[in-house]
């Protein structure tokens, strides 16, 4: 490493100035943006009992930032979405602490980016050299920890690669996102679609349209705190009946209206007397749109579909944006249209036993995923999947 850059720990994102942090963040990765992920540490949702910052950065001899790994303390594994519950039941059982271990991470958010964050005037080369030295530092800071292992989830491929040459080994899994293949409008994406699942999309549409639904999407000063105070409550209400455990609190919602407003596209539906009934809370950046939290205060046909995917892809066809991801889980995204694709995470577990166990698991995992991700999208009601 050029003596010249200085590596630090930190345990705060307000360490840091936010023009500086997002200078390094890529356009596909939103989460990792200061505002983010601050505004989950000033609104309590992380940082006091749980998901405790310990941010890797470098920095050259004159100040800049050149580096970045956000990473996070955690005495448990939930809000990850990346399981190891099996592996913590595995070291429990030989005796050995699990927790704390290392997170590299968006808390709670199930989403691929980048993990590792560059300046971007460093060249391919740089970068490489930077992430390894970042890792190995962030290795050092566990192992004085006295943590179990690091696991870096929904990282990029590439980051993946970077990981493995300072010993953490690849790990394999999947979601569902939907593709826009420079498609003119929803009809068209349609005609992708296999006879029977375009029958049934335009039946589900057709049905939400009958009840006299009104739906709105809203993007920017249209997102007005009363709509914080609304999702909030619709995002209670599917934890407590899908999750049982509410990760953030209504603070959170609040702070992303006063400072990440012009990264929100919020989907509402209301009754025909104008009473709102359900809706979507996602973000999105560029050509990425993300679909993050649903809510409904009663139950109604389709409208969940209608709200998560459809109203989601219409605005990604209308405004030419390339992605749409809507979270972990899956089956009613792959039905819709949404093509199965591999999820990265790289991990490195300290002892030497249960590292070589660990390793032998996920070699066998990973090529089930592969044959896995083949099946599905050879079962797609996209048709250009199943042909070829």
């Amino acid at each position: 490493m050029d003596e010249t850059i200085k590596i630090e720990i930190s345990h705060s994102f307000f360490e840091f100035k936010k023009e500086e942090w997002n200078k390094l963040v890529p356009s596909d990765s939103l989460f990792q943006e200061f505002e983010f992920l601050s505004g989950l540490e000033e609104t309590g949702c992380i940082g006091i009992s749980d998901w405790k910052p310990v941010i890797v950065s470098a920095r050259s001899e004159e100040g800049k930032l050149l580096g970045l790994i956000p990473s996070y303390l955690r005495k448990d594994s939930y809000g990850e979405y990346i399981f190891d519950f099996q592996w913590a039941n595995a070291f429990h059982r030989a005796g050995i602490p699990y927790y704390p271990k290392l997170t590299v991470a968006v808390p709670f958010t199930p989403v691929t980016g980048s993990r590792i964050l560059f300046h971007p005037n460093l060249t391919e080369t740089e970068k490489d050299s930077l992430g390894q030295n970042l890792l190995l530092a962030l290795k050092e800071f566990g192992e004085s920890e006295g943590v179990s292992s690091i696991h870096i989830l929904f990282c990029k491929d590439k980051e993946q690669t970077v990981s493995q040459n300072t010993g953490f080994h690849p790990r394999l899994s999947h979601q569902y996102h939907w593709f826009n293949r420079g498609f003119s409008n929803f009809e068209e994406f349609l005609s992708t679609l296999v006879k029977e699942r375009r029958k049934s999309i335009r039946s589900e549409r057709k049905k939400i349209l009958e009840t006299g639904i009104q739906i709105q999407t809203l993007t920017g000063e249209l997102i007005q705190e009363e709509h914080a105070n609304l999702f909030y409550e619709f995002y209670q209400d599917t934890q407590s009946k899908k999750w049982g455990q509410a990760y953030l609190n209504r603070k959170f919602f609040l702070k992303m209206v006063e400072s990440f407003r012009h990264r929100l596209l919020l989907v509402l539906a209301s009754k025909p007397n104008g009473d709102p009934v359900g809706g979507t809370w996602n973000l999105y950046r560029d050509g990425f749109l993300y679909g993050r939290y649903w809510g409904a205060l009663e139950h109604i046909p389709n409208l969940h579909f209608e709200c998560c995917y459809y109203r989601l892809i219409d605005y990604a066809i209308e405004h030419k944006m390339e992605r749409v991801e809507a979270g972990a889980q899956g089956e009613h995204k792959f039905l819709r249209g949404y093509e199965t694709v591999p999820m990265y995470s790289s991990h490195f577990i300290y002892n030497e036993q249960g590292r070589s166990a660990i390793e032998s698991y996920l070699e066998k995992e990973i090529k089930m995923e592969r044959e896995n991700i083949e099946a599905y999208n050879a079962h797609s009601p996209i048709k250009a999947l199943r042909e070829g």
